[in-house]
């Protein structure tokens, strides 16, 4: 049994700061999949680490970027 029951998709992008605390959320409504979710998220990504769920399963962890040098 799941300790994280659902009833169907709520994914989330967790934006995290320096210290790896939650600092901003956004919920990801229009996505049904894992893949769909991520790549909503990569268009999120300001260069901060990020994390998407689904309820309390982590989906992935988007690393932190460096700002472009140009």
């Amino acid at each position: 049994m799941s300790d994280c029951p659902s009833e169907g998709p709520d994914y989330r992008a967790f934006f995290l700061d320096e210290a790896g605390k939650i600092k901003k959320s956004k919920v990801l409504k229009a996505c049904q999949t894992d893949a769909e979710a991520i790549a909503a998220a990569e268009t999120l990504h300001d260069g901060r680490r990020l994390e998407v769920f689904d309820g309390c399963r982590l989906v992935a962890a988007l690393p932190e970027r460096p700002a472009d040098a140009s």
